[in-house]
């Protein structure tokens, strides 16, 4: 192989490495950001075709509290009880202990630390940094990807996209703050009159 050439594939290579060593540690600081909190609260809007609302969720330790238009979920590290108030009922069901789905498990929404996804940055710019997280196969992470642009003065998320087969969502995170309360906890009598359906 000419001199010239070797040079170019070593250096493709080193680019590559780079990218990828950047990725992850965009990975880091995210991650990083969020453990150094003992609790803290996230609001967001999320989009799905023509579906949009407004939600948000506070986290302390294993447990969580998330609303999303008039549902409620509460979860801690082996118990997820969904409130639906326009039906009265109360879903229990096991955590998803693995997932990284805001939706199903807040707590480690921002958590791609591992070896369960493969990272990729896709653009770094204007102070924003875009990075794709496609799972490893045999991993038992969650099918389909996630590209997160994150603010890279402040290493706080901006935006997740979810790609399920064609299905997209969007999450746009408008703020990011430290738990300004106590977390709340599932209380059973204030639910009084709605259906209990457990499917532990």
């Amino acid at each position: 192989m000419k001199r010239w050439l070797l040079l170019l594939v070593m250096a493709a290579g080193v680019g590559t490495v780079s990218a990828a060593g950047r990725a992850a540690e965009i990975l880091e600081g995210l991650a990083a950001g969020f453990r150094a909190m003992k609790g803290y609260e996230v609001d967001f809007v999320i989009e799905a075709g023509d579906y949009r609302a407004e939600g948000s969720y506070a986290v302390q330790g294993a447990g969580y509290v998330l609303t999303l238009g008039d549902a409620e979920v509460y979860g801690d590290e082996k118990v997820r009880y969904e409130v639906d108030n326009d039906r009265r009922e109360v879903t229990i069901a096991g955590v998803d202990s693995a997932s990284r789905n805001i939706l199903n498990n807040p707590v480690r929404a921002f958590d791609f630390l591992g070896d369960d996804y493969r990272a990729e940055l896709l653009s770094e710019t204007g102070g924003k940094a875009v990075v794709r997280l496609t799972p490893v196969e045999g991993s038992g992470a969650s099918a389909g990807t996630v590209t997160v642009t994150v603010s890279t003065a402040t290493m706080r998320p901006e935006q997740l996209d979810y790609d399920y087969d064609g299905e997209r969502i969007r999450v746009v995170v408008r703020r990011v703050a430290p738990l300004a309360a106590p977390l709340a906890r599932f209380e059973r009598s204030r639910f009084a009159g709605y259906e209990f359906i457990d499917f532990r």
